[in-house]
């Protein structure tokens, strides 16, 4: 008799339960990616500061707000090489006692090197591949 009574109970659940469906909003928004070479003679010395910088115009900063993320990396050619570089390193960073930093304001991207621990900053000795990537937030 007791089975009689959860007899409705399991219809009911089993009715209900394969019709329940998790449901996704997934919002793609896509990121830009801009690359850039910079030989050794694009780097510019700063007396004052004893950097070298380079300076790369990003129209495409204009349309970035505060929320929107702009990651900057670098890669190295080896010396003599004309191959594509395949590994980027986040910017900033430290390699070979030199500090690597970025900074952007809406029109340009700044890369700047300096020396640490007394030594004395140097331009890259290959060109370098510097690559950066827009991604825009939702909120």
């Amino acid at each position: 008799m007791k089975t009689w009574l959860y007899l409705p109970l399991l219809l009911l659940v089993g009715f209900i339960t394969p019709s329940c469906k998790k449901t996704y909003n997934e919002v793609v928004i896509p990121n830009q990616t801009i690359l850039v070479d910079a030989k050794t003679s694009d780097w510019v010395y700063s007396s004052i500061d004893q950097t070298y910088n380079f300076a790369v115009s990003v129209p495409e900063l204009n349309n970035v707000n505060q929320l929107d993320g702009v990651i900057v990396s670098m890669a190295r050619f080896q010396a003599n090489s004309n191959a594509t570089p395949q590994e980027f390193e986040m910017l900033p960073q430290v390699f070979a006692n030199q500090s690597y930093n970025v900074l952007h304001d809406n029109a340009n991207v700044f890369v700047q090197i300096k020396g640490i621990n007394g030594v004395a900053s140097a331009p890259p000795p290959t060109t370098v591949r510097i690559k950066i990537v827009l991604i825009p937030s939702a909120q």
